[in-house]
């Protein structure tokens, strides 16, 4: 098994790659189904991909569970008991996608109230939802345990290069039908052959990588128990993800129609682009942690915590910065004035997005830890405070108050709650010191932002070379701020982290 760092190193600069490649291409998908099409159709596809998460939620976690319960076997060279695993979790895999298109078509005679107005729409919506929920079901009756175990084999690089490169001849594809035969029912065909090619090549992948481990036998019977425990958690935490981030979605329509939920599924588009980074770096790193805690003791692992949340503070305040000072000057180029949302929904929108970036590392640890059972009532709270707030600020403020909620509960149950559970269960010492860095961090985040957007809105220029103007303005911002930053601190772990990602960069 290769070295940890190597591992992180390679899954972390792909993952760089992918996130820089991905957006880009999403954007002109995007944009040229406004212009040939009307903005109602990318508020459907919103629309029926939260449905379709929601349905996922018979998923359970298991694709979580089957990487965690691979590490140790894994790193043991456990050829037996990796077989039985994937064994396992193929058939599991394969019952859910039948589930999963089940559920969907129950769904269809409830779709009219959903949707309402059409706009501009004039295909089936029927025959469109049908399409979406083959490509889903899809994903998982294909080879999806094969992606479990390129994951949990710290191979997450193979798995992003697979998918940035599907994605690519996918978008081609999609502007091709979109623009020439301006035809939706073709666009979301392209999808299904997209999910169809993507498993098909891992699974020829994992095939030559790891020729030894493919499904064969039974899983033991303390195994079994094990994964159902952390199943029991995951579906309750699966719940609360999707009562935050897709029932969002399904009121915006229900509650102010498909034009509104299209120009909202723009903005998602930016904010997903971003937050996606924060996102599959850990889970590019999520793996080399869980081989951590299995090998390492627990005062090296908090070490490895505090270098890592102090490294991705520095990321997590420039992409505040930059999408605080640059998320309406580009909305409006991209797509238009007529389709921008207000600047409160808009630094809603920034406010989510650090809430949820500042926890990504101490999340990779929670699930590496496997602690979700342990964090179930927890899950459930947040849960119902999210859709209780949705339901209530929705109504007395709109579209910002949907927007408000998931922050207010995310930061006052999720945020707080975890914590305390990993150190009171795992790390043991150093909650306050957690918790004081935290607050300098944000503190220093929101100082950071501030100057970069007041300096921005100096710029009097609009258009490209307007946008051009405040990238240089908010970098040079960034530049001065930011080391001043970390002269300021004078931490132990400044100098540790700086040598942190020296030992990245330099691995072999």
């Amino acid at each position: 098994m290769e070295s940890r760092t190597l591992n992180s190193k390679r899954n972390i600069l792909t993952v760089i790659l992918c996130n820089c490649l991905i957006p880009v291409m999403a954007l002109f998908v995007n944009a040229a189904v406004v212009r040939c099409l009307s903005v109602e159709y990318i508020g459907l596809a919103g629309t029926f991909n939260a449905v379709l998460q929601m349905l996922n939620l018979a998923e359970l976690g298991f694709s979580t569970a089957m990487t965690v319960n691979l590490y140790k076997p894994l790193k043991d060279n456990d050829i037996v008991k990796v077989r039985g695993i994937l064994s396992y979790f193929k058939n599991v895999y394969r019952i859910l996608g039948i589930i999963i298109l089940v559920a969907g078509i129950v769904v269809c005679p409830f779709l009219w109230k959903l949707v309402g107005d059409k706009g501009t729409i004039s295909e089936n919506i029927y025959i469109l939802y049908l399409l979406f929920l083959i490509n889903k079901a899809l994903g998982f009756m294909l080879y999806a345990h094969k992606e479990a175990l390129l994951n949990a084999a710290q191979r997450f690089d193979i798995i992003k290069i697979v998918h940035i490169s599907i994605y690519a001849v996918r978008s081609c594809l999609q502007l091709l039908v979109v623009i020439v035969f301006k035809n939706f029912y073709l666009y979301v065909t392209v999808l299904i052959l997209g999910t169809v090619c993507y498993n098909i090549v891992l699974d020829i992948i994992s095939k030559r990588k790891f020729a030894q481990y493919y499904p064969e036998g039974k899983i033991d019977e303390t195994t079994k128990q094990i994964v159902k425990e952390q199943v029991a958690g995951l579906s309750v935490s699966n719940v609360l993800g999707v009562s935050r981030d897709s029932l969002n979605s399904i009121l915006i329509t229900s509650f102010f129609g498909l034009y509104v939920a299209g120009q909202y599924s723009n903005y998602c588009a930016i904010y997903d682009a971003v937050i996606g980074f924060f996102l599959v770096t850990t889970k590019a790193i999520m793996s080399s942690i869980g081989n951590s805690i299995v090998s390492e003791n627990v005062e090296k692992n908090y070490k490895n915590l505090t270098k890592m949340e102090f490294l991705q503070n520095i990321v997590t305040t420039a992409c505040t910065a930059y999408l605080l000072s640059l998320y309406q000057p580009f909305m409006k180029i991209w797509m238009g004035e007529k389709l921008m949302l207000s600047d409160t929904v808009m630094m809603l929108f920034v406010l989510y997005f650090y809430i949820r970036a500042m926890s990504e590392v101490r999340n990779a640890y929670f699930s590496a830890l496997g602690y979700w059972w342990k964090a179930k009532w927890i899950f459930v709270t947040e849960a119902m405070v999210v859709i209780s707030l949705m339901l209530i600020l929705g109504k007395l403020m709109g579209l910002a108050g949907i927007l408000l909620a998931p922050c207010i509960s995310v930061l006052t149950v999720n945020y707080v709650c975890i914590t305390n559970l990993m150190f009171r269960e795992y790390f043991k010492n150093g909650r306050n010191d957690y918790y004081i860095n935290r607050i300098i961090y944000t503190g220093i985040t929101v100082v950071i932002s501030g100057i970069a957007w007041y300096f921005c809105n100096l710029v009097p220029y609009e258009g490209i070379p307007g946008l051009i103007v405040r990238i240089v303005v908010c970098t040079i911002v960034l530049v001065i701020t930011i080391p001043v930053m970390m002269y300021l601190l004078k931490r132990e772990y400044t100098k540790e982290s700086i040598g942190f990602v020296k030992q990245i960069i330099m691995a072999k």
